[in-house]
């Protein structure tokens, strides 16, 4: 005698099937958070280049003005006006010894 079961085949495909289905799922979702994170990632990147660009132009115009200001014909007129005389032949303080001049000496 041949016992018949129908449905007892289908529900390990149903089973596999919707493991199948399951692992499609969560890779999909995983997916769309790590491009997120991506895109999060690009937009922080392009704003800290941004910011970058901008400190290199600040530095710039920084060292042009510490240029213009420590310019040799601007420092003899900031003399002139301060009333300070240019001396060729400066005297320096010297020790005997070798000690160092400090206030403690």
């Amino acid at each position: 005698m041949t016992i018949i079961q129908p449905n007892r085949e289908e529900k390990k495909t149903s089973l596999f099937a919707l493991v199948l289905a399951g692992i499609a799922v969560l890779s999909v979702v995983w997916g769309v958070f790590i491009y997120n994170q991506l895109v999060d990632i690009r937009h922080e990147v392009a704003k800290k280049s941004n910011n970058l660009e901008k400190a290199e132009v600040s530095n710039a115009e920084l060292k042009n003005n510490l240029y213009n200001i420590i310019d040799s014909q601007n420092l003899e007129s900031l003399a002139e006006d301060r009333f300070l005389a240019f001396d060729k032949n400066p005297q320096y303080v010297k020790s005997d010894r070798d000690n160092q001049l400090t206030a403690n000496n």
